[in-house]
């Protein structure tokens, strides 16, 4: 063995000296001519060159890839407009040009988000599965990997997203994708509940990757989840671990002190929180919890001193005072609270928030006087634009209920008037009154404020306005439609105006108010060719009049027109509807079938409306293929529940060779297409012939609903509770909610709505509705208070 190795060194040194010049010649044995000089020269400079060639080649080809930046906005912006289909078409005819690296990997991050909002979960797991594929070590490939796991973690599908992360793990191992797949599937088990489990995977991630920069997340996840395992020992030998490797690591002592804090070890929690401010002393965190530790001990003198320091930094004071007053509020130091928000408010008079915090200590101690006064001050000082004023007003509000909130809003307003006409100019005024009648319930007087308001400030572009109006709108009040209509009025030939049409339209189709609908964009249309109300009044002829004529030709006149290509789906879609009802099946499957083959986002609604086709011509057979098709391309769609309504219905009505199901379906139809008196006599025909056919309580509903749309409210609840009293029907619970909603929201009748609701949630308790019938009886038990 040593022989051999002798002869390997000798071989080693002859190849050493064969190749390295001689410094002198005196060893003449070691002199080399020129030429062997000019070799050894070219071998010891080969990989020098050649690794400067490769990077000269490159650079050159990384100059010559032309990007059409432009092209690579407009997808961009696709994207950040959330038009998802339109967004995929640019991003995947951009992968067909050059592009650099960065951009291409930007590129397949947001195609693989656009399928994920459009529910393709297999694409997107491609397009971060490639970004991964060309550099698992990449900043893109930790995105990808986040990307991965947060499909299926934004479902609370933890198995899911924990597998997918083993994958990764298993397929890059050593590389930043293991890494972060690592850190994640720890995540992942916290968040799953198998606490156990998350912190040996915590424990194996901080081994191995103990310069990840996700270290400190995991640390701190890691402490927590010993605390919460009560595994106090664990988690102090832990922090005790990590502080010896970094002695002056401010974050960890801080860690290690409260852990010690919580456990009563107090002299141990208070040499680290002094050695910690010895770091950095201007830690406002740790001057605060030594300020707590010295509380829980009864040293208050020792806590305030301590907590007085927080304010001793000159970056930001006023922040600084405010912390320092919830410090007192919290310890029931309430005149050093006042104390602290008033210093805070000299420094930043104009912030909402401090006078909140200032009232809110009023109020703890009884004086309501001076919280409303301190409300008050709080409108004069904020000013129009500023954050906050209207958590003002809705501070106020909560300090009673009932009479006594009324008697306040009174005092409030009478304060306001009587200062506006000191001051008829003053914006914040007249803000403040509008805000107040707002959310005092008078919005006929809010409104004309808000007028006023326009007619003081030209500056205002409708923001405010429009803000109230969408809350109007969120809390279903009608008037809502008279806060749009006057930014229709006082902004007119804006931008803002058009935006208030639109979902003034909206508004009156959620409240079925149709006729109100059609008239605002037969108004829109007539001044504007733009192509979304178009389309908007084709949906309002057709699903709302139901005047399947008007709502063809509207389509076809839009069908001539520029459109994108999501409008053109939804044109061809119209017109496909149109031709169900119109008993055209073939010609509308001819127009659907394209989109439901396509990738769109307007896929599974085509593919409803193939089985519709198929529905209303009677081949049930094929249009529970279709509907289950629907299933397949998308639970989560909402329209899979319309498929499943509709399956079930086809499954569960079979009786009598479907012949009271396929007469069912012609007066939905006839319904549909604005027939509504075949529509009723079909369905008393049918009922007359099968009075015990399984369809019975469907018809029922149909006639329910004919009457409910016609305003004929009695004749509607008489119908619905025909289903009621039906043994076993699927229905029932949906019929009787039909029956207190039209008490509550068409015939006000609280008392009857309630009485209904209740019987309701005691009839059906099992039924998915009763979440709704308890909201809406919360609701009115708070009106007849």
């Amino acid at each position: 063995m040593a022989a051999q190795q002798n002869d390997r060194m000798n071989n080693w040194r002859a190849n050493f000296a064969r190749y390295t010049p001689t410094m002198g010649l005196r060893d003449k044995r070691c002199a080399r001519s020129p030429s062997d000089c000019l070799s050894l020269l070219l071998y010891l400079l080969c990989p020098i060159l050649f690794c400067v060639l490769i990077s000269a080649t490159a650079f050159a080809q990384n100059r010559t890839i032309q990007e059409d930046y432009n092209a690579i906005q407009n997808a961009h912006d696709l994207y950040y407009a959330k038009k998802y289909a339109e967004a995929v078409a640019a991003y995947q005819a951009l992968l067909k040009t050059p592009l650099h690296k960065n951009s291409k990997d930007s590129i397949r991050m947001n195609l693989g988000r656009c399928y994920t909002s459009l529910g393709d979960d297999a694409l997107a797991l491609k397009s971060f599965q490639a970004v991964i594929d060309d550099d698992p070590n990449g900043s893109y490939a930790s995105q990808a990997v986040h990307q991965i796991g947060s499909l299926f973690r934004q479902r609370y599908q933890y198995k899911e997203a924990i597998r997918g992360c083993q994958q990764l793990v298993s397929k890059y191992p050593k590389t930043q994708t293991e890494s972060t797949a690592r850190y994640l599937i720890a995540q992942y088990l916290s968040a799953d509940g198998r606490y156990d489990e998350s912190i040996e995977n915590y424990l194996s991630f901080l081994n191995d990757f103990p310069n990840s920069p996700y270290r400190v997340s995991a640390l701190h996840s890691l402490v927590h989840l010993y605390r919460v395992r009560h595994r106090h020992a664990d988690a102090e030998k832990l922090l005790q671990t990590h502080l010896r490797q970094k002695p002056n690591d401010v974050d960890l002592m801080e860690k290690l002190a409260t852990l010690y804090k919580e456990q009563g070890k107090y002299a141990e929690a208070l040499d680290l929180y002094r050695a910690a401010l010895q770091q950095n002393p201007n830690n406002t965190s740790i001057l605060k919890q030594l300020g707590e530790l010295y509380a829980q001990q009864g040293q208050r003198d020792l806590a305030v001193h301590e907590w007085s320091k927080i304010i001793q930094n000159d970056s930001n004071k006023s922040y600084q005072y405010q912390q320092l007053g919830g410090i007192y509020t919290s310890h029931q130091m309430y005149e050093e609270a006042i104390q602290a928000y008033e210093d805070a408010l000299r420094i930043n008079p104009k912030t909402a928030y401090l006078y909140n915090r200032l009232a809110d200590v009023y109020k703890i101690q009884g004086q309501v006087d001076m919280a409303v006064n301190t409300y008050l001050r709080a409108l004069r000082a904020v000013d129009i634009g500023y954050s906050g004023r209207d958590t003002v007003i809705k501070s106020m509000a909560e300090i009673y209920e009932g009479e006594q909130q009324e008697r306040l809003f009174e005092q409030i307003t009478q304060q306001l008037q009587k200062n506006l006409e000191a001051e008829p100019q003053n914006l914040g005024l007249v803000l403040s009154l509008a805000e107040v009648f707002f959310y005092q319930g008078d919005l006929e007087a809010s409104l004309e404020y808000f007028k006023r308001l326009r007619q003081l400030y030209p500056a205002d572009r409708g923001r405010i306005l429009e803000k109230y109006a969408q809350i109007l709108e969120r809390n279903q009040q009608p008037q809502a439609a008279d806060f749009y209509q006057a930014i229709v009025t006082l902004f007119p030939n804006t931008h803002l105006a058009w935006s208030s049409q639109m979902k003034l339209v909206r508004f009156y189709e959620r409240r079925e108010q149709w006729s109100d609908a059609l008239a605002i964009l037969t108004t829109m249309t007539q001044q504007n060719s733009d192509s979304a109300a178009q389309l908007l009044l084709g949906d309002v002829w057709l699903h709302g009049i139901h005047d399947v004529e008007a709502a063809l030709q509207t389509y076809q006149r839009l069908a001539s027109q520029p459109l994108t290509p999501p409008q053109r789906a939804q044109v061809q879609l119209g017109i496909a509807t149109c031709y169900i009802l119109q008993g055209k099946s073939a010609a509308a499957e001819d127009i659907l079938r394209p989109v439901a083959d396509g990738t769109g986002k307007l896929k599974a609604e085509a593919q409803k409306l193939i089985g519709d086709a198929q529905l209303f011509r009677g081949d049930l057979e094929a249009a529970v293929a279709a509907y289950k098709s629907v299933l397949d391309i998308a639970m989560a769609d909402p329209l899979s529940n319309d498929a499943l309504d509709r399956i079930v219905l086809i499954q569960s009505n079979s009786d009598y060779s479907n012949e009271p199901l396929k007469r069912y379906l012609k007066a939905l139809q006839s319904d549909l297409s604005g027939q509504t008196e075949a529509a009723l006599t079909l369905c008393q025909q049918t009922m007359k012939e099968y009075p015990t056919a399984l369809i019975v309580d469907d018809l029922w509903m149909l006639i329910g609903d004919i009457h409910q749309r016609r305003e004929g409210y009695a004749d509607a609840i008489v119908a619905y509770q025909e289903i009621t009293a039906l043994e076993a029907s699927s229905i029932a619970a949906e019929a009787k909610t039909k029956i207190a909603d039209i008490y509550r929201w068409q015939l006000g009748d609280l008392p009857e709505a309630q009485k209904t609701y209740s019987a309701l949630i005691a009839d059906y308790p099992e039924s998915v509705i009763v979440a709704y019938a308890r909201q809406q009886l919360d609701e009115i038990m708070k009106l007849l208070r």
